[in-house]
């Protein structure tokens, strides 16, 4: 529970209630009702994920500033301490505060191909939005986020340094890894011509739970969950999406023979991505749109490839080849969408 220490620093004294609404995978976060009516969202930041939470907070504000602007989404309000900062430190954790905005809920899952062609649409939207802003103004918060070439050599270091009965019960796998490494050489030239594939402020954390819907209409209200919002390359935000709404099966599936490509939902959250950020890719980056989510569900089977070969250090597991089923469960998806690429029949250029 929140101590009477961490409440007083933002003013919430007198609060009425607090409520623990999500363990979340990296910060705690809880909804606290105050003596003025008012209801507030309090969470503690993960320092072993983001050692600097003060430059996540300063991208707040930056993004905020120019989102209003540009009469654009309506972020929750930072509600700052007593003494006028942005973030509270307390016994070397650090807290912050936003305002809850009432009337708004958000979803785990998209129920049809328009609530994921909203939500592809809202994250382009965002983007767009913040394309005025130079890359070097916004800090990057998570370095080398989706560098698939750096996920390529970690892997190649576990699988040097892996027990052989690991080793063993993943070949299949490892041949995977080898058989599609013509993405990580895609990366690298995406990398080596930057004139083509320029630098875009991204949410990078595209997951339909990061959107807030009017309640009642179900309307998009804004993006939430900015922590990892920094510069990044075309294929990052769409890939995301593809990689968790377009299958049927959650990463966690281990009977992957049940795993279908929606390929309704696969070209809605394309469309839907599109209609907001066309004009602010360049040709090259849209004569390659079809390789984003192939390069992001890639980057995640070699990274809990590499976690398993590694002993399960990174990703917490439930049981000991959760790793290994999850690397396996990507790959099928992987094989799937590259399938369905190869033959679509419409293969519509944006340029």
């Amino acid at each position: 529970m929140i101590g009477k220490e961490i409440l007083g620093a933002f003013g919430l004294d007198n609060t009425k209630s607090i409520e623990k609404i999500s363990n979340g995978l990296i910060n705690l976060t809880y909804k606290a009702k105050g003596s003025d009516g008012k209801t507030y969202l309090l969470q503690r930041i993960n320092t072993k994920i983001f050692p600097k939470p003060i430059e996540i907070q300063e991208n707040y504000l930056i993004i905020q500033d120019c989102l209003s602007k540009k009469n654009s989404y309506q972020l929750p309000a930072i509600i700052s301490t007593k003494n006028a900062e942005l973030l509270l430190e307390q016994d070397h954790q650090f807290w912050r505060c936003f305002d809850f905005i009432s009337g708004t809920h958000s979803m785990e899952n998209a129920e049809d191909i328009n609530q994921a062609r909203q939500v592809a649409h809202c994250f382009g939207k965002f983007s767009a939005d913040l394309s005025q802003l130079q890359s070097g103004k916004i800090h990057t918060i998570l370095p080398n986020f989706h560098d698939l070439r750096l996920r390529f050599t970690q892997f190649e270091q576990a699988l040097q340094y892996a027990n052989e009965i690991r080793k063993k019960a993943v070949k299949s796998l490892i041949d995977e890894v080898y058989k599609n490494k013509q993405l990580v050489e895609f990366y690298d030239y995406i990398i080596a011509n930057k004139n083509k594939f320029p630098l875009h402020i991204l949410h990078h954390d595209c997951k339909m739970s990061n959107i807030l819907f009017k309640s009642g209409t179900n309307e998009v209200f804004s993006p939430i969950d900015l922590d990892t919002t920094q510069p990044g390359y075309f294929f990052s935000d769409l890939g995301d999406m593809i990689r968790s709404i377009v299958p049927n099966l959650s990463e966690n599936e281990t009977d992957i023979n049940k795993m279908k490509l929606r390929t309704d939902f696969y070209q809605a959250i394309k469309d839907g991505y599109l209609e907001s950020m066309q004009q602010y890719l360049t040709i090259d980056e849209l004569s390659h749109i079809d390789q984003s989510g192939k390069i992001i569900i890639y980057m995640q089977a070699v990274r809990f490839l590499t976690d398993y070969l590694n002993n399960d250090i990174y990703y917490q597991t439930d049981y000991p080849a959760q790793n290994k089923d999850r690397a396996e469960n990507q790959f099928k998806l992987l094989f799937l969408l590259s399938d369905y690429i190869n033959h679509l029949s419409d293969k519509t250029i944006y340029a």
